[in-house]
Order: structure tokens, then C-alpha cells, then sequence
């Protein structure tokens, strides 16, 4: 067993080394599938964020949309945002200015999802004044009032601009033909042998990216579970077991640190968000548990999101909240098991 990493210091040099090593061998995929672009950062041939672009989505247009429908009782509008389109508007995301509503109201809205198969399309009337163009009122019903860049050259920069991309790869031409002119580290795969996909066993690092068992490296192995509530992660020592009665604590505080590093890989490569509970491994001294928080600390510092560890229990039970900015993966698993 390695040398136990004890200081909050040696724990953020290990991270720090961690990281250097890392970012000398980091890859974005960009992958075609039927409906969506698919975006896949691996390190050292670990997938650590997956992410899918829908070619022709209409998240965050902003249209003058026409009042339908006011239903009081269900606290909600049907709005139409075109001549055949009827939105879901929560009475709550209409802002005071706008209210009150009656059918036939014309009030701005910024579309939050697209349309999707027995689901409506859903908006808000909450929009930021800056998008908002001056004399917008005097425009008539479905008028386009903002119209957001979806090109896969914008979302490689509003998705991935916190991390260092050391190559882009694509098989695909027009994915090609777009960014070459913006990044110098694009390259075009193209052995027709071998699809790109295959060649870095996406299919497989999905389907653990989905299965509730991840083993670690010691032996051990982290359980997570998804409630309407909450996430709990649990973490099990395995085959992992001190040969001395001595070594127990230490055996188990290096068990826990290494479930901490991978539990914060798993966080944001399934984006799970919300509150997040994780049961550790009890130890009975207190300054592993602090040893323990800060080694999770550094963990969830890479993260693109706000990450909070906020403590641990009497019981062992670690507790996090992690901002929630965009769907969880198993929202995007069916669009990438249909296509590559």
C-alpha cells in the first residue's frame, strides 16, 4: 500500500501532480449522432465529462408569444410561441410588469427546453432587460426577439472553457470544416477500419458511466443510488481489508480518500446534482474526518460548477450540494447508444 497521505498540503500537491500529468493527455471527442453533437472529455483514457448539443434546438430563443390559455387552478398559461406551438408557462416565471394575463396577451418568453415526444415545450417570462430589444411591444405575435449561437464552435466554448484541451478530434467532416479555422489542435480522424468511437471504447465508458457499482483502484468499490430527493453514494471497502488491527484506521482513511476522488469524478461526469450524501467508511479519529473534507475539498475544486462540502455527520455521512446547470447523463445515454 502507498504511503498514506496525511496534510492538507501533500493531499493538494497530489491533486496538483494529478492534474499536470492530466492535462498532458487531454481529448475532446465530437461525435454525430442522429439528432445531437456528442462531446466527450477523456483524460489518461478516462471519461470524465460527456455532454450532447441538439443540432437544431431552440433553448433560450426568446419569442413574443400569445396567451392561449390561463389555467388558475394548475397555476399555469398555455401560450403559443407560433402559429402551431403551444408552450407550458408557469404562472410563477411571469414576472409583475406582465401580469395580469388573459387569453389573447402577448408577453415575451425565453423557450427553457425543446419539444420532445408527449412533452411541451416549456418557458419562462423571467428574461434578463439586456435581451430584451427596446419597443419590443410594438413587435406583433411570434416575432423572434433573440436568437442565441448553438454552433459547435460556441458551446466547446461555453462548456469546456475551464479545462485545457491538449487535442479535438472528430471523424466527422462538417464537425471538421467548422472548427478548423478556430482551434489549432483539431485533427480529422479518419481511418475507416476503426471508428473513433470504437477507438476509444466509448460505448463501454457510457455504460459504466450508467452502472450504480464503480470500483476503485484499492479494491474497494463506491455505490450510487438516485432518489427524487437525493443522491446517496455509498462507500464499501471490498476486498480491501487490513492485515493488522494497527493499520485499520490508516487502511480505512486511504480507502476513504481515494472514494472521495473518484466520487467527485462520478459527480461531474453524471452531472448528479442537488444535495448529495456520501456514507464513508466510520473512522474513529477526528482529524482523518478533516483529513477526509479536505481531500474532498480539493477534489471538487476542477469542478465547472459550484461544488459545496458542507460536513460530516456523527454517522460518517459526508454531505455536498452541486449547482445544477444542465441534464444529468442518463438523460443523454439514449441519444448516444442510437447513433456511432
Amino acid at each position: 500500500m502507498s504511503r498514506l497521505i496525511q496534510t492538507r498540503s501533500e493531499i493538494t500537491e497530489s491533486n496538483q501532480l494529478h492534474s499536470l500529468t492530466e492535462s498532458s493527455d487531454s481529448r475532446l471527442l465530437i461525435l454525430d449522432y442522429t439528432t445531437h453533437w456528442g462531446f466527450f472529455y477523456i483524460i489518461n483514457n478516462r471519461l470524465t465529462i460527456a455532454k450532447a448539443l441538439q443540432k437544431e434546438s431552440l433553448v433560450d430563443t426568446i419569442v413574443i408569444a400569445r396567451v392561449d390559455n390561463v389555467k388558475k387552478e394548475i397555476g399555469a398559461a398555455f401560450v403559443k410561441i407560433d402559429d402551431s406551438t403551444i408552450a407550458f408557462l408557469k404562472l410563477s416565471n411571469i414576472p409583475e410588469r406582465y401580469q395580469p394575463v388573459h387569453q389573447g396577451s402577448l408577453i415575451p418568453v425565453r423557450l427553457l427546453s425543446d419539444e420532445q415526444k408527449g412533452k411541451r415545450i416549456a418557458v419562462t417570462a423571467i428574461i434578463s432587460e439586456k435581451k430584451l430589444p427596446k419597443e419590443w411591444q410594438y413587435k406583433s405575435a411570434y416575432t423572434v426577439l433573440y436568437k442565441p449561437d448553438n454552433s459547435i464552435a460556441s458551446f466547446i466554448k461555453k462548456t469546456f472553457h475551464h479545462i485545457e484541451i491538449s487535442k479535438i478530434l472528430t471523424d466527422n467532416e462538417y464537425i471538421y470544416n467548422e472548427l478548423k479555422g478556430i482551434y489549432s489542435n483539431l485533427e480529422l480522424y479518419s481511418d475507416t477500419k476503426l471508428s473513433l468511437s470504437k477507438l476509444y471504447s466509448l460505448k463501454t465508458k457510457l455504460n459504466e458511466a450508467a452502472d450504480s457499482k464503480v470500483y476503485l483502484k484499492c479494491g474497494g468499490y463506491l455505490i450510487i443510488n438516485h432518489t427524487e430527493a437525493l443522491t446517496v453514494i455509498d462507500v464499501n471497502s471490498g476486498k480491501n481489508v487490513a492485515s493488522k488491527k494497527a493499520d485499520k484506521e490508516e487502511n480505512i482513511l486511504s480507502i476513504n480518500i481515494e472514494a472521495a476522488v473518484e466520487a467527485a469524478l462520478q459527480m461531474k461526469l453524471r452531472n448528479i446534482t442537488g444535495m448529495i450524501l456520501i456514507d464513508f467508511i466510520n473512522m474513529a479519529e477526528e482529524e482523518n474526518n478533516s483529513a477526509l473534507i479536505n481531500a474532498m475539498n480539493d477534489a471538487v475544486a476542477t469542478d465547472y460548477v459550484t461544488v459545496k462540502v458542507i460536513d460530516i455527520t456523527p454517522l460518517g455521512i459526508m454531505e455536498i450540494t452541486r449547482q445544477k446547470i444542465d441534464k444529468p447523463l442518463n438523460e443523454y445515454i439514449g441519444i448516444f447508444q442510437t447513433g456511432v
